[in-house]
């Protein structure tokens, strides 16, 4: 199928371990930084063009976050899609206009040393995607995530061309919108392709397996 994703979610119980075994595997990955008081999580992105992969991990318990404790009890891997919008309002009217169960409009800001990072999310139902978190997100300040120094990658990383979820199948009711898409299929373990410049080692790619239950794939040439 093919789905708008802005970015995927790799759940992981440790933050510094997964964002090492990326550094090490010559991935750029943003310093490691805390969500709100209320989330009781922490993020570290690899930032590719149109499609990033977030890690993340737990740092409190809250009542957000717990619902991310209980995935993480099946172990580490992707456990979240955020699909993209360019007008979360749009897409909040969409959704209900279709009956489908998801919270309010939310807004969010985190400083970052460029400035104050801005984005709108929806959440849908956990209901809806069994054994996935997922989401709508509209980015207000993209060129705070999307700069030429976290686009950089030391591996030759390009850009994300598919990806394989697991419980990916109930996702199916939200194709299309107003996304560029990507290829996406149900399975498991989780797996995302990615388009090098140049081959990286495997067992770099293996440590990045072990830290987040995830596998990155090299696509192949075209």
């Amino acid at each position: 199928m093919l789905l708008g994703v802005d970015h995927f979610v790799v759940l992981v119980p440790d933050l510094e371990a997964a964002r090492k075994a990326c550094l090490n595997a010559g991935f750029t990955a943003t310093p490691i930084a805390r969500h709100s008081a209320a989330s009781g999580t922490a993020n570290t992105c690899i930032v590719l063009p149109q499609v990033y992969i977030e890690l993340m991990g737990i740092v409190a318990q809250t009542p957000a976050s717990d619902a991310w404790g209980r995935l993480l009890k099946s172990g580490p891997g992707l456990k979240g899609i955020a699909l993209g919008t360019s007008d979360i309002e749009q897409t909040a009217r969409q959704l209900s206009q279709r009956g489908v169960a998801a919270d309010p409009v939310r807004h969010f800001s985190r400083a970052v040393p460029e400035g104050e990072l801005g984005f709108s999310v929806i959440r849908l139902s956990p209901d809806l995607t069994p054994g996935l978190q997922c989401l709508y997100c509209q980015h207000h300040t993209p060129e705070l995530l999307w700069s030429p120094d976290t686009l950089q990658h030391a591996n030759g990383a390009r850009r994300i061309t598919a990806a394989m979820v697991p419980h990916g199948a109930a996702l199916e009711p939200f194709m299309g919108g107003n996304w560029p898409a990507l290829p996406v299929s149900d399975g498991a373990p989780g797996r995302i392709t990615i388009a090098f410049n140049r081959p990286v080692p495997g067992a770099a790619l293996a440590a990045i397996h072990q830290a987040t239950g995830v596998l990155i794939e090299e696509a192949q040439a075209s």
